[in-house]
């Protein structure tokens, strides 16, 4: 239950901070190129923090690591409070990510060495990110919000002081190799190309719900639907063929990028929220799977998907700010599906299930 309340605690604090930073730097005066800015710089130093935390995690003291990271978490989201411009708010957030891709790897490490269901602790992961929407909308305020999040990683760190060290394999690891990448490189591809669309998706939407008439309150409820139906599908993916799994992921995410297009209130947003949580229930679990079960480098491996994950971060904010900016929101959603379907065809074609 430790791991599963960090896991639960951490993802709410990370969704809580971040649902509403595309509006506080719209009211610090940012444009859409400069709000997908500011998002990219978090998403930027995440993945050089994710990188080499996750190499580190395969060598280190994983308990070290995980506390290391909570702490330095913790006073990162407390230092939201003073942000007063663009410039200063892409800063802080960039100390966010470098802090926030400390402990995934450890974290994972923790799971796998007390074999324990990647799809149940993935599943409070998604838990955390509904809480946190939700909590955003109900407290509509920057400040608390960011005080909040600061707490809940702290209550994260006195968890992980009382939990047992975990002992699991400890190889030798270079942190400039690329091999692993080399070998799994269609996983990563694939999901960089389908999150990069979906980051663009979402560096924008908080601005596009409000275009269709929503308040704070509204676009939490409305992102708190995506991670709550994440929680019930991740639980009951254990045993399934990952491979499958994958490839139906990529057909839904195409599917839920295409049915934001006809929105005209964002009451019209619901069935793509659902259609959104399936896919990325299917493919954050599926791709993790078949990571740790081809490689002795699991630590790596699975971390390098977070390295993914912010990597897209990156290319996806500007991508959303970029696009937005110049041709409006449904131009963003048209090409967050086309990338969908570009990994669809890839994944068809090379991932195999480990035998």
């Amino acid at each position: 239950m430790k791991l599963n309340s960090i896991q639960f605690f951490t993802n709410t604090s990370i969704m809580m901070s971040m649902l509403f930073i595309p509006l506080l730097a719209g009211d610090m005066g940012a444009n859409y190129t400069q709000v997908g800015i500011i998002m990219s710089v978090y998403g930027a130093c995440l993945f050089v923090s994710s990188y080499f935390f996750s190499k580190v995690a395969d060598t280190w003291d994983i308990k070290k690591m995980l506390l290391t990271g909570l702490a330095c978490s913790a006073v990162a989201y407390f230092l939201q409070l003073f942000a007063y411009d663009p410039l200063s708010l892409a800063i802080i957030r960039g100390v966010v990510g470098i802090s926030v891709g400390m402990y995934p790897a450890a974290l994972i490490m923790h799971v796998y060495g007390l074999k324990r269901s990647i799809g149940k602790f993935s599943s409070f992961g998604a838990l955390g990110w509904a809480a946190g929407f939700f909590g955003a909308g109900i407290i509509g305020d920057y400040a608390p919000i960011f005080i909040l999040s600061s707490v809940m990683l702290l209550i994260s760190f006195m968890l992980a002081v009382t939990m047992p060290n975990v002992k699991v394999q400890r190889i030798k690891v270079d942190y400039f190799s690329i091999t692993t990448i080399k070998n799994n490189w269609n996983i990563y591809l694939t999901f960089f190309l389908r999150h990069t669309g979906a980051v663009g998706c979402w560096t924008i939407f908080p601005l596009y719900l409000v275009s269709l008439g929503a308040d704070k309150f509204w676009i939490g409820i409305l992102y708190s639907i995506n991670p709550l139906m994440q929680f019930f599908m991740m639980r009951r993916m254990d045993g399934l063929n990952m491979e499958r799994i994958v490839k139906i992921g990529y057909i839904l995410s195409v599917a839920a990028f295409l049915s934001l297009l006809p929105a005209s209130t964002y009451f019209h947003i619901i069935p793509a929220m659902f259609l959104v949580a399936l896919s990325w229930s299917f493919l954050l679990v599926g791709s993790t799977e078949l990571l740790l079960q081809r490689n002795t480098d699991k630590a790596t491996a699975a971390g390098y998907l977070n390295s993914v994950i912010s990597l897209a971060m990156i290319t996806g904010a500007l991508f959303g700010g970029v696009v937005s900016n110049e041709w409006g929101f449904n131009a963003v959603f048209i090409g967050a599906a086309g990338l969908s379907l570009v990994s669809l065809t890839i994944s068809g074609t090379t991932i195999r299930q480990p035998q």
